[in-house]
């Protein structure tokens, strides 16, 4: 009776196991013929940060602002520490934390820098929320309970089913042959198959999470100043979400001895003006990191002398070329090795004149 019983749920948990193989055989047919990731900077980060075989020493985590901003490959080889750039187009702090989880599965971290751009600490948990930035991620993510509670946690059970099977979200291009047929040749060419670096015109993807790119701005050609909401408007939003998982990002860190650094990648000079009072949004973060105990590094009130970021620095008010980059990072790794004073190269608050 025992055997006959126990011959039934091996039997049982074999069709169980087979019926779970199928299904993600076919899901991942399906998300190769509809979902078109050929130019996705994320899937060729996430696949190199699993497939790395030296130990990642230090990441860092945030946005777009975040990959354009600091440079692995040169932080490594000033500080001889391997880095790894983690950031991710409008990545929130929600996806942050998952992020993080899953790279110290991996790899024994030891420092974490996190950008802390303002406008990112007041992203609402809502149910029309836009999940892009945060499919991006785990679209590439190899199945585990992070994954799964990363997949439920972020958005609402209506979103599920887009959010775990990727090609629902392009289902209706499955009559479109010429975009079928042009898509699987993307995917059979050998640069798609081997993870080449993608080039997307003036930038491209270098490696390690970094993206570099030789576009400049024309500061000259912006006419629309006045359609930048303010500092002070901004920071009436709602931060409890977002709060929250950095407070989890700082429990994790404190949990497994990893060194964590609040860090602001700087905009362009005439915006942070055009914004102001931008001291408000350096008050509020440094006002948090103070209460986690956290060291916190606003390059946009670096000293001039220190770091001067032209319009050539810049693909736009916000984000840094490759120049820019260079610049950031190189101070970063001073900073990091603790070869200068903090104090002596960052201002106690933003000075509009400098810019002027």
């Amino acid at each position: 009776m025992k055997d006959s019983r126990y011959r039934q749920m091996l039997s049982f948990l074999g069709m169980l196991a087979a019926v779970f193989f199928l299904t993600g055989l076919a899901v991942r047919g399906c998300n190769y013929i509809l979902v078109d990731d050929t130019k996705s900077y994320t899937r060729l980060m996430m696949h190199e940060m699993y497939e790395s075989e030296e130990n990642i020493d230090t990441v860092f985590l945030g946005s777009s602002h975040c990959f354009r901003a600091y440079d692995p490959r040169l932080f490594t080889e000033l500080t001889g520490k391997t880095a790894f750039n983690l950031g991710s187009s409008s990545q929130n702090f929600d996806t942050s934390y998952y992020l993080l989880r899953e790279a110290a599965k991996y790899h024994d971290i030891k420092t974490v820098y996190l950008d802390m751009h303002y406008k990112f600490l007041f992203k609402e948990k809502t149910d029309d929320r836009d999940l892009i930035q945060a499919n991006i991620i785990s679209d590439y993510m190899r199945p585990s309970l992070n994954k799964l509670e990363f997949l439920t946690q972020v958005s609402g059970a209506r979103h599920y089913t887009n959010r775990m099977l990727p090609f629902r979200r392009d289902w209706k291009k499955i009559g479109e042959m010429p975009y079928l047929q042009e898509l699987w040749e993307k995917k059979q060419s050998e640069a798609y198959k081997t993870f080449a670096p993608v080039v997307n015109e003036e930038e491209y993807y270098v490696g390690k999470g970094f993206v570099y790119s030789e576009e400049e701005m024309d500061a000259s050609k912006i006419t629309w100043w006045n359609k930048y909401a303010s500092v002070t408007e901004d920071l009436k939003g709602n931060a409890d979400y977002t709060n929250s998982y950095i407070k989890r990002i700082v429990e994790f860190c404190q949990k497994n001895e990893i060194r964590l650094v609040f860090v602001t990648a700087p905009s362009f000079g005439q915006y942070l003006d055009t914004i102001a009072p931008y001291d408000e949004a350096y008050a509020y973060i440094k006002d948090m990191a103070d209460e986690y105990g956290v060291s916190y590094w606003d390059f946009n009130l670096c000293r001039k002398e220190c770091l001067d970021l032209g319009e050539e620095c810049f693909v736009d008010v916000d984000h840094l070329n490759g120049k820019g980059a260079q610049k950031v990072t190189e101070l970063l790794a001073r900073l990091d090795g603790g070869q200068v004073s903090v104090d002596e190269y960052f201002k106690p608050w933003y000075d509009e004149e400098s810019h002027e």
